[in-house]
């Protein structure tokens, strides 16, 4: 793209990038550029968003440069040929390679024998030395090393870990590290272009990049949250590695990919408000903390095959002297609602469940024999 010059008289019509908002409305509306959020400081006075025109321009790759002595802003925009590079270049150096041996065992993911090495990767969340991760890369291994972009190789320790959302803290003896930017919760749309950078299928191949789209979000994949489906290259060793959007902000934690003949780029992340809501949890307590209810829950056949369903969840079962048995709910219940948030799946459920802490209170619409009532739950901690 061409460079281009604007004059100083006409910075007013430059600077204000207007659109109608309500008066009720607090916060400005996100801003897209072809569909991929940027990051500014917008501002609402009188109705009318302004945005500062050097902001602007360095979320979009470009710079711009005022030249006082003939009265001129030089505006000078990239490409996205240009923007790809300049992302990797950012953000690799808050990339990390994980490798050590697993002990002796079966998970989910495999059998695993204390002879095998194994690797993943990580992102550098802190600038002391704390790396996010996936828990099912470092929950069973022993001597875990972290090798850094510079190629300089640190043992790290297990802080927390949380298997429910597949989410890990590690640390590593060092300071003055480059930690990740995380991007605003609500900034995914599909289509969104994303980048993953890993280390896949060999160690010799760390902070490998990949470009492609967020082909999906809520995805529920054999998982108790929703997840970010991309079709950007995701392969064995880029478990724990960041997406990242085209302002090099993470939008998520590579954890997956649906494997067999004929399928090709079906990747999936944590979403970045997962990630928030787990490495919160660990700052408060150490661990995740979810509030108690005592009850198994269960999908209709709609819910399971990944339609959209408004039926609700049953509670299949309820445990002894749990919160559930002990404020009215039954077996046999559905529950329809919880403070007026439909619950149609367990993923629902668990989304839901991320808002509340033990000790809170919440209202259940539960529907029994046909009929609607309303129940104040306030839930447990399971012990």
């Amino acid at each position: 793209m061409k460079n281009k010059k604007v004059w100083f008289v006409a910075l007013a019509m430059v600077l204000v990038l207007f659109t109608s908002v309500s008066a009720s409305n607090s916060s400005p509306p996100k801003l897209l550029l072809n569909g991929n959020p940027i990051t500014v400081d917008a501002k609402v006075i009188n109705n009318q968003i302004y945005v500062p025109l050097d902001s602007y321009t360095k979320a979009i790759g470009g710079n711009t440069t005022l030249n006082t002595q003939v009265n001129t802003i030089e505006i000078s925009l990239g490409n996205m040929d240009d923007t790809i590079p300049k992302v990797i270049e950012a953000v690799s150096p808050s990339v990390v390679g994980i490798i050590g041996t697993y002990d002796i065992g079966e998970s989910k993911y495999g059998t695993f024998s204390e002879q095998q090495f194994v690797h993943g990767t990580g992102a550098i969340i802190t600038a002391n030395g704390e790396i996010i991760t996936n828990a099912h890369v470092v929950g069973n291994m022993r001597k875990i090393i972290v090798v850094l972009a510079d190629g300089n190789a640190y043992e790290a320790k297990l802080k927390a870990i949380d298997d429910a959302s597949d989410l890990a803290i590690i640390t590593i003896n060092k300071t003055g590290l480059s930690p990740v930017k995380f991007a605003q919760e609500n900034n995914l749309s599909i289509g969104n272009t994303v980048i993953a950078i890993g280390t896949p299928i060999s160690f010799s191949l760390r902070n490998s990049a990949s470009i492609g789209i967020i082909s999906g979000i809520n995805r529920s994949i054999d998982s108790e949250y929703k997840l970010i489906q991309t079709d950007a290259a995701i392969n064995p060793g880029n478990s724990g590695g960041p997406l990242v959007n085209l302002a090099g902000e993470i939008v998520g934690i590579n954890t997956s990919k649906y494997i067999g003949e004929g399928i090709e780029g079906m990747g999936f992340s944590v979403p970045i408000s997962t990630v928030k809501y787990v490495l919160g949890q660990f700052d408060k307590y150490g661990k995740v903390v979810r509030p108690y209810l005592g009850v198994k829950l269960a999908e209709d056949w709609i819910s399971k095959l990944g339609l959209p369903s408004n039926s609700g969840i049953i509670i299949e079962s309820i445990e002894d002297k749990s919160p559930a048995s002990s404020q009215g709910l039954k077996s046999k219940d559905v529950l329809l609602s919880i403070n007026d948030v439909k619950i149609n799946s367990i993923v629902d459920y668990n989304e839901e469940m991320k808002k509340y802490e033990p000790s809170n209170k919440a209202n259940f619409k539960i529907k029994r024999n046909g009929i609607i009532q309303n129940f104040n739950i306030t839930f447990g901690q399971k012990k």
